[in-house]
């Protein structure tokens, strides 16, 4: 099993990271925000659905951000820098914030995002601890 996972590169991997952790997360604090109170079976339903719906965008309010987010990665790792862990965090704070500042976002949407993403931030630094100096 080692094997196969040692074959993925650190590039997939932290975008599968970022589908099936960052999402969840994501996927729970857009479930808060409704007016009443969800119960057990919403929240698991929100939490399966989540993938899905981070990547065609529904938490963006742009379809299909990942794929920006990962061509722009793509770049940066080919052309200007092979390190893949702060171009990755970099990529993905920064397009939110721009998404805050050319009005894509109101603060109803950047304030979930930065809970979601600093809650998701410490887990995605365990994981990838070992290669923050790539």
């Amino acid at each position: 099993m080692k094997n196969k996972l040692n074959r993925i590169s650190l590039f997939w991997k932290i975008w599968i990271c970022h589908i099936f952790i960052y999402f969840p997360i994501r996927a729970l604090f857009f479930l808060f925000q409704l007016d009443e109170a969800p119960n057990l079976t919403q929240i698991i339903k929100s939490i399966l659905i989540s993938p899905f719906a981070g990547i065609y965008g529904l938490f963006d309010k742009f379809p299909l951000v990942i794929l920006l987010q990962m061509l722009t990665m793509f770049f940066v790792n080919q052309v200007i820098s092979s390190k893949k862990i702060l171009p990755y965090l970099f990529i993905t704070f920064g397009t939110h914030v721009l998404f805050y500042v050319f009005d894509v976002y109101d603060m109803d949407y950047f304030r979930p995002f930065l809970y979601s993403f600093f809650i998701f931030l410490p887990i995605f630094l365990f994981i990838f601890r070992k290669n923050l100096k790539n």
